[in-house]
């Protein structure tokens, strides 16, 4: 009998993050799909969320409270747990920025490619997805009660990046510095907490894209083919430089930390001029006619207000903030915190990867996934490049479904390394 997709909640042990603050009672929300002899295997470790509660809630930010979350940890009992079928291959999909872990099914983020007869085929294979680190879709994030601030950030040095708050704003209001790094040691806290040990497609794009990378430096022996879409192995100056400027609508709204409405609104405008490009807004938010009485909003501007005003009723401010300053510190050759002293970088990845970089994409430039393509051949892996032609730019990932069902197809036949 074919299954559903499945949301569930999974406890998790407690995490130092890169920055030095404690994150205790964690909890990480994922999806599923795949074979319907797996729900038992599923619902042993982890509490599957009743499929009306994720429908009312889907895109509502999660608040938990202590209580809440120390209970998630005491419900479950280890001696129960099954083993999932290791005939089954897995396929792990990391989301974007906002998005959440509902990867397939109705809303999903790539719906179109998941789904039986699709690329992403979950009578053929395991699917899962975790609402990431710091986001406020039911992972721990900034949204919870207890989770720690800037002001337990221990490490020396400055790590944490130069929020320039205006001097009403105290560091205990801000979230603790939160990394990539830090992102992907929860998916594989995740992994461990379902028993899976192999990966053998792991995909996302944009912050997605990097914390794949991320994963696949990490834990190189857990990961068989790569599909990093539109991301990079460092954040560029360009890159960072964008999140500055909408960390800073953030701060200096004067309703921050407990709302940040227009603050939100303008942080998510300026991210959507970075998202699209030229040719796609002429397309979609063509200037009108001159005969066209003056007055009222152009096409983009509307626009723009729309995608501001369903952010902000969707999202949580410090969650943004959080996920900005992750997205800033991504850097491959960089140490992760207390990680043992040696090679960091692209040189640990030992998968086969097809890095793909968008046309017309004016955040991360394909000319990043060119380089990192070309210097793990250099050091004798597998690795092809691709390029997804879009008019609409960054945002192809989440857009041309044609040439994303080619390129997925392609991944999972990339040769195991």
């Amino acid at each position: 009998m074919p299954s559903l997709p499945q949301v569930f909640d999974l406890p998790l042990p407690e995490l130092l993050l890169e920055g030095g603050a404690w994150l205790t009672s964690h909890v990480a929300r994922g999806w599923w799909w795949g074979p319907g002899q797996e729900e038992a295997w599923l619902r042993s470790r982890a509490h599957v969320l009743p499929e009306a509660e994720v429908r009312r809630n889907a895109l509502r930010p999660v608040h938990r409270t202590r209580a809440e979350q120390r209970q998630l940890g005491l419900a479950l009992n280890p001696r129960a747990f099954q083993k999932p079928d290791p005939s089954v291959p897995t396929v792990l999909l990391v989301h974007a920025l906002t998005g959440d872990m509902r990867a397939g099914g109705p809303g999903g983020w790539w719906e179109p490619l998941i789904g039986p007869g699709r690329p992403l085929d979950p009578e053929r294979m395991r699917l899962l997805c975790f609402n990431n680190l710091g986001s406020c879709y039911g992972s721990s994030g900034p949204a919870d009660e207890g989770f720690p601030s800037r002001a337990e950030d221990r490490r020396t040095g400055g790590f944490a990046p130069p929020f320039l708050a205006p001097p009403s704003l105290e560091e205990r209001v801000l979230p603790a510095t939160v990394t990539p790094w830090d992102q992907a040691r929860a998916i594989l806290q995740a992994l461990d907490a379902l028993g899976i040990q192999q990966v053998d497609l792991l995909a996302g794009g944009s912050l997605g894209g990097m914390i794949v990378l991320c994963l696949a430096v990490l834990a190189p022996e857990r990961f068989e083919r790569l599909l990093p879409i539109a991301a990079c192995e460092a954040a560029s100056s360009w890159i960072t430089g964008w999140n500055h400027v909408a960390r800073q609508a953030l701060l200096l709204d004067l309703a921050f930390p407990e709302a940040a409405p227009r603050g939100l609104e303008l942080a998510r405008q300026l991210a959507m001029l970075t998202y699209r490009a030229e040719p796609g807004l002429e397309l979609r938010q063509a200037r009108p006619p001159p005969e066209q009485p003056l007055g009222g909003l152009y096409p983009v501007q509307g626009y723009l207000e729309h995608q501001g005003e369903q952010l902000r009723a969707r999202f949580d401010a410090r969650a943004y903030l959080a996920l900005l300053g992750a997205m800033d510190h991504h850097d491959l050759s960089r140490r992760p915190g207390t990680a043992p002293e040696g090679g960091w970088g692209a040189s640990r990845i030992r998968a086969s990867t097809l890095c793909v970089g968008i046309d017309r994409d004016q955040l991360f430039f394909p000319s990043h996934m060119v380089a990192l393509s070309e210097r793990l051949r250099m050091q004798g892996r597998h690795s092809e490049y691709a390029e997804l032609p879009s008019l609409h730019g960054h945002d192809g990932f989440l857009i041309e479904w044609e040439p994303l069902e080619g390129l997925v197809r392609r991944a999972l036949a990339l040769p195991v390394p």
